[in-house]
């Protein structure tokens, strides 16, 4: 179900027709100028220029903005920071009593950079306000820490307002534009005004009030209730450090912790424990990260309340556990519990663009894009036992501006992990690195759109030479960016694995996260197939494909296939027709199969009577056969 509460077409024709091209061309112009040649022929920083610039150029009244971010979520802080450093006067919203967001609340104390392959390279990609606010806290770090990071970056922004405890009541539209918010904080009421607004809030609270279409969950692939697993951290003091250190030495500490937990077995049916780390917080604690809630309804507020209990009875059982385990643990004990679950996934929002399974699966780059990432795209979701389902491991790829700019609104921008992606492309894009520097993108781009008299919206129709100023523009404030060519490789022939007949077959069930690389992206297309493989991944494709078509007759006709002998082309003929409801002579379902629209997708002799069938035609196969039922 999409739940969309209003309707909105021809919005792009409109606003492309009000695009004054002159106008914008001069102001780029201007931009590329300050941006590009006074700083270099001065040695003065980019930010000393644009706040002359802006500082001579704006005055604004008490409740008035150019830019207002909603969130004090990581890539809310990144955009606030961002737009301010231009010198524009921007405001930081805030439901919170503090900027501690989600880091602190659900104890996050671990966060890596993705880090990109480009032309044989390894290249970080999240540099700018990401480094500032973890480059030297590195992999592990404090909730003290994270604090005092983000109150250095914010106080140092003179043109930066930040309200707490902000809770926005009404917002006030206008065809397209959002032209201001009604907020309430410390029992008063007031309405501010801007010309660019940022939603930073995980669940997208402004843009839901300005009813902007979304699904959630996995609804786009037919499971609405669906969810990414939730995250719960906890602490524990007591641990022998010295202990720890000495047993390092001699061997690989996390391997072996690793190697405890995988014996542990969950009290909690729906507990797992999935990729745990350790990180050190003091001499003798760390937080530990283990623990897993899945197949909770984000949506439904008492099974989170519930998941989250249940988390913590788990964290009990956990340590106990480690207690007799492990000789550095021992002593220790709870000290302290994350203050929520983590919650990866909960709605998506609709954008001018959204990015695909088949965008990742590409390793695609986009004209106007914003950020660089390259964090495996994960099905595991749907596995449901802990596991890892990775779809594919790109080397790198481009999240374009159309993701972070709804469908009806041209003056809002909406980074994060709520953006316009689709559901399995989210467990890339949605890493809390590529939030942050998405968000920074955002607060660029806004300062860059109210300079220039124009919205977001507006750069999708810039010509390639004023969309280069722009990506200049983003990367002279600090975001990474870079041109590139890059693919996956098909480890059968070597050759790009876009190249290979079967792509379009494995793009497709890719998207709904039916097929499997793995790290190696290797989708193991010249592998012969047993009968039970094309069983399951048929129903699987039926269902997600073609649902109206899929019944328990279809799943009892596949089910008698589920065999482990070798797939030949008489079964798979036999199985093709089957779910069509096609009638045969025992024998001779190689010879019927053959007059029908589905075989005749294969290249030719791609399949025998009697011959195995490799996975590259199983994928086929599944395909056409539920569109064929469509």
């Amino acid at each position: 179900m999409i739940f969309t509460r209003r309707s909105w077409y021809g919005v792009l024709e409109m606003k492309h027709e009000r695009l004054i091209k002159g106008l914008i061309v001069a102001v780029l112009f201007v931009i590329v100028f300050v941006f590009g040649i006074m700083p270099l022929i001065s040695g003065k920083s980019l930010t000393d220029y644009i706040n002359r610039l802006s500082g001579e150029k704006y005055s604004f009244s008490e409740d008035e903005y150019a830019v207002i971010v909603v969130g004090s979520e990581p890539e809310g802080i990144a955009a606030a920071v961002a737009a301010a450093r231009t010198g524009l006067k921007t405001l930081l919203l805030t439901g919170d009593s503090d900027l501690g967001s989600y880091i602190k609340r659900c104890m996050i104390a671990g966060i890596e950079p993705d880090e990109g392959q480009i032309e044989g390279r390894t290249v970080n990609l999240n540099t700018g306000i990401y480094s500032e606010l973890f480059g030297k806290l590195k992999v592990g770090f404090t909730s003290n820490d994270y604090m005092k990071s983000v109150e250095k970056l914010t106080e140092q922004e003179k043109n930066l307002d930040i309200l707490y405890g902000c809770r926005i009541d009404d917002v006030v539209l206008a065809d397209s534009i959002l032209k201001s918010i009604k907020v309430s904080a410390e029992g008063t009421q007031k309405t501010l005004s801007a010309g660019i607004f940022i939603d930073a809030t995980e669940k997208g609270t402004l843009l839901e009030l300005c009813n902007v279409p979304y699904t959630t969950g996995s609804e786009d692939i037919g499971l609405p209730d669906v969810y990414m697993p939730l995250g719960f951290n906890f602490m524990v003091s007591g641990v022998e450090w010295e202990n720890m250190n000495r047993i390092q030495k001699a061997s690989n500490l996390m391997e072996e912790f690793r190697e405890v937990l995988k014996s542990y077995q969950p009290v909690n049916e729906r507990t797992k424990i999935d990729n745990p780390t350790f990180v050190k917080q003091s001499d003798d604690s760390m937080v530990i990260s283990a623990i897993s809630q899945w197949g909770v309804d984000v949506d439904d507020p008492e099974d989170v309340k519930q998941a989250y209990e249940d988390a913590k009875e788990e964290a009990a059982y956990l340590t106990a556990y480690l207690k007799s385990s492990l000789t550095p643990f021992s002593d220790c004990r709870i000290e302290a519990v994350a203050d929520e679950l983590f919650i990866p996934e909960y709605r998506h929002y609709e954008g001018r663009y959204t990015l695909t399974v088949a965008d990742i699966l590409e390793n695609r780059d986009f004209k106007n894009k914003i950020a660089l990432a390259s964090s495996p795209a994960d099905a595991g979701k749907f596995v449901g036992n802990g596991l890892s389902y990775v779809i594919t491991d790109p080397k790198v790829y481009a999240i374009p501006l159309g993701c972070i700019i709804p469908v009806n609104l041209d003056n809002v921008l909406m980074p994060g992990a709520k953006a316009s992606f689709a559901s399995l492309a989210a467990t890339s894009a949605g890493s809390i690195p590529t939030r942050i520097t998405m968000g920074q993108a955002a607060g660029l781009t806004a300062a860059w759109c109210y300079m220039g008299g124009i919205m977001p919206a507006d750069i999708l129709y810039l010509t390639d030479e004023e969309t280069k100023t722009y990506e200049d523009y983003l990367k002279k404030g600090g975001i990474y960016l870079d041109d590139f060519s890059e693919y996956i490789e098909d480890p059968s022939t070597g050759q790009p694995l876009k190249d290979s007949w079967a792509y379009p077959y494995i793009a497709e069930l890719a998207e709904y996260g039916l097929v499997a690389g793995g790290k190696n992206n290797d989708f193991r297309l010249d592998y012969e197939s047993s009968c039970d493989v094309m069983a399951v991944l048929l129903k699987n494709a039926i269902a997600r494909i073609a649902p109206a078509s899929y019944s328990f007759k279809i799943g009892n006709l596949l089910e008698e296939y589920e065999t482990t002998e070798k797939l030949t082309g008489e079964k798979a003929a036999a199985m093709v027709l089957d779910v069509l409801g096609i009638s045969y002579e025992s024998g001779e379902a190689f010879e019927t199969a053959e007059k029908t629209d589905v075989f005749s997708r294969l290249p030719e002799e791609k399949l025998t009577k009697d011959a195995g069938v490799t996975i590259d035609t199983v994928y086929c196969l599944a395909v056409e056969t539920a569109k064929a039922l469509k």
